[in-house]
């Protein structure tokens, strides 16, 4: 466990390295980067642009499940949980993928373009999950 927690925090100092690199008072323009640190720090925002999207649409399910179990609760217990499982499977989620773009991200340990692979994993994670809590709207 305690490997694992090392192993995220690396990954995501990694992440966040290339910001001090990028040139002082200076936006990257992600449509057209001029360096490896601004192509990491798109990289960043992109995935924390997916991150706060999958954020969201998971506060809806949230609401939805909460209520569905308040509903529900005068039928028995058999009938509700739908929230905690969210949660937990919420977690689960969030441990594996940062353990698989953790590993996707070793095939570039030492080199300047991990962090951009690393949030880029972790970007196109997030939007498919989003696309999962979204089927759970339906």
């Amino acid at each position: 466990m305690t490997k694992r927690i090392h192993l995220a925090l690396a990954v995501l100092a990694a992440c966040a390295a290339p910001v001090a690199l990028a040139q002082p008072g200076r936006t990257p323009d992600c449509a057209d980067p001029l360096s490896q640190a601004e192509i990491n720090m798109c990289a960043r925002a992109d995935y924390e642009a997916a991150d706060k999207e999958m954020d969201s649409v998971l506060e809806q399910v949230i609401a939805q499940y909460r209520q569905q179990d308040r509903d529900y609760a005068d039928l028995g217990p058999e009938y509700v949980g739908a929230e905690m499982l969210l949660a937990a499977s919420q977690k689960s989620w969030a441990t594996s993928r940062s353990d698989f773009c953790g590993a996707r991200g070793l095939t570039n340990y030492g080199g300047s373009m991990r962090p951009a692979v690393v949030s880029a994993c972790f970007a196109m994670l997030a939007r498919s999950r989003t696309e999962e809590l979204r089927w759970l709207l339906e």
